[in-house]
This record gives C-alpha cells, structure tokens and sequence, in this order.
C-alpha cells in the first residue's frame, strides 16, 4: 500500500540514508512552496524541510544528497546557538537579572511584598520564604510589574519618532510564554513585552520595544519583510545588529524554570 500522504513517503525514501534520515526533525508540505527549503532554529533537534506539495520523493533525497554541506552548516550554527536557560533554585545568593544587572537573592520572612529590590549596603533581590512557594509567579509578577514601569516613558520616548498624529498603543509587560520577546496585539492595539525580556540591557529591551511599536504603525508588505525593516532601521539604525545580540544574549536568560 502506498504512503498515505506525501510527508510519509518523504520520509520512508529518507531510510535508504541514515546519515540524511537523522538530520531531518519535521517535514511541511505546502501548496504556496515552488523549491525545496531547509530551516532549523537553535534548540531544534534537526532541521525541517519546506516541501512543496507536487515533489516526488526521490526528487528531494537527490537534492538532499547533493546539499550536505549546507545540512551541515545549519547543524552546526544550531548548536552553537542552542539556548540554555537556568533554573532556579532559589538559594540565598543565587543571581537575578534586571536590567542588565545582576542582584544576589536574599530570602526573608514577613515582607511587606514578595518580591523587592533593596538595598542593606548592597542591592539584593529579596523574596519571601511564603512566596518562594509559588514557584516563578512571584517574579512573574514582579517583572510585569515593574517592568511596565519602565516601559511607559521608554514607549512615550520613540513612538513620536515613527509616526506623526496616529494614537499611541498601550504598552505593558506580561507574561506571554516563551517564544518571544514581545507581542503586537493589532487587535487590541497593545504592545506586551515578556517578562523574560526586562531581564536583558536596556539596550535590548528597547529593541524589542520599538519593533513592537514599528508592526503598530502598520508598515506595508510582510510582517517582518523590507518595509518593516526599513521602518525598524529608519528609527533605530542599529536594529539588525541589535537583533543579533538579542538572539545571543536571549540564550541564557531565565524563562521561568524553578526546580
């Protein structure tokens, strides 16, 4: 009986290669595709292929075969960019970040909040025993809280920069998961900036704001194509290479993990 769909013959003509067969994670068909594509995000367990739905299989393979050098690049730049977010233990000492900078935990009892920045000499970031019991809510909620502080005079700061006359979006940070660093809801006409992002130098969270900000001016063309670009470069010149330091310092910052 034949494979029931083209994805399963993909891959069934991919076991005459092990060497291939393993790389390959996920296989996508699509109707809109003319070429063959390979893509593969840092963390990712192999690459996936962006195939198009009219392919044959031993069409693929062939060309697979013929592209193992490039296979292997992406194999290679993955790994190096694989991310490694800490967990948290929540051990007197244990090292947060916030803005850049780094606090050491201080646990105490009956604290007027859960969590604080203080400082006794030195600045600690302080949590309640009670708390510590909630495992990442805690910060959670302190980081969108403060961190939509922080956010109102920076969003204040560049939207004026990007458009003339047109109502400014609400901005906030909150907790939007993990896969990414911030949110345009066209929608609600909301900016939110994950909570994981405040940890990051201002530098960096400002990048994140204001690409935010640039999908609320509505640019013409594909959500991240040239004319977003153009309009993120436009107001903030050093965006692709901020871009790239995001990506590298985004690796190993906490997401929330407490053991």
């Amino acid at each position: 009986m034949p494979p029931s769909d083209p994805a399963t013959a993909i891959r069934e003509a991919l076991t005459a290669d092990d060497r291939l067969a393993r790389h390959v994670a996920h296989i996508k068909i699509s109707a809109r595709r003319k070429t063959l594509g390979m893509s593969m995000k840092p963390g990712d367990p192999g690459i996936t292929l962006h195939v198009p739905d009219d392919a044959r299989p031993a069409e693929v393979v062939n060309l697979l075969s013929r592209s193992r050098d490039r296979i292997g690049a992406l194999l290679v730049k993955a790994r190096e960019h694989a991310p490694d977010h800490p967990v948290k233990h929540y051990i007197g000492g244990e090292s947060y970040a916030w803005l850049g900078r780094t606090y050491r935990l201080r646990l105490v009892d009956g604290a007027p909040e859960p969590v604080q920045l203080v400082h006794t000499g030195q600045w600690w970031m302080q949590l309640t025993r009670d708390a510590a019991r909630q495992g990442a809510q805690p910060f959670t909620d302190w980081y969108s809280q403060e961190g939509t502080r922080w956010l109102h005079p920076e969003a204040a700061r560049w939207w004026p920069l990007m458009t003339s006359g047109r109502p400014a979006p609400t901005v906030r940070a909150a907790d939007i998961g993990r896969a990414r660093w911030g949110y345009y809801d066209r929608a609600m006409h909301e900016v939110r900036i994950a909570w994981q992002t405040l940890q990051l130098p201002p530098r960096l969270i400002r990048h994140v704001l204001v690409h935010e900000l640039v999908h609320a001016t509505r640019p013409a063309g594909k959500p991240h194509g040239p004319e977003f670009w153009r309009a993120f470069t436009r107001t903030m010149p050093g965006a692709r290479q901020d871009q790239r330091d995001l990506t590298e310092a985004g690796r190993s910052i906490w997401m929330g993990d407490v053991s």
